[in-house]
């Protein structure tokens, strides 16, 4: 980064560099990058912190997953080797139920397991509005980041020194 006459770093983080007139954000937030996009302090607005993503639950999908798909091949397996309904003898009623069981495990387990995978996981958003531009965002990891919250701290300390 090249700095300005008179401008000094106080602060940098892996995604973030505060200097005591600009701050500068990655291109790509929540990731390192070659590019980073700059704002003069005076500028920019007052930041928001913000939780966002959610937690992964791959293992309670894994394991969802597993225990419908034993309960459907339980009934499938013999039914398609050996013509015969293992369930029969039980009330229609409770076979319906096995089956929905059966089905509701096999769905959860997919729709957590792809979840974790496609959600971000827990980070802390950081918005500082540009009037007349377009906004900054920083991401840090986890919720209620103690990062976020120093970097919010030292751009109030800069921003009230211009």
């Amino acid at each position: 980064m090249d700095l300005l006459p008179g401008e000094e770093m106080i602060d940098e983080w892996d995604t973030v560099m505060l200097t005591n007139q600009r701050v500068f954000v990655s291109s790509k937030p929540g990731r390192i990058s070659d590019r980073w996009h700059d704002m003069p302090l005076d500028e920019c607005l007052e930041p928001k912190l913000k939780n966002a993503g959610k937690t992964g639950r791959k293992w309670l999908g894994y394991r969802f997953l597993v225990v419908g798909s034993a309960l459907i091949a339980l009934q499938l397996v013999p039914y398609l080797f050996f013509g015969t309904n293992v369930l029969n003898f039980l009330y229609k009623w409770i076979e319906s139920l096995y089956f929905l069981v059966s089905m509701l495990g096999v769905t959860a387990g997919i729709y957590l397991t792809l979840g974790s995978y496609l959600n971000r996981p827990p980070h802390t958003s950081v918005l500082i509005s540009v009037p007349g531009s377009k906004d900054i965002l920083a991401i840090f990891e986890g919720w209620d980041s103690e990062e976020a919250r120093a970097f919010v701290t030292k751009y109030r300390r800069a921003k009230r020194a211009i």
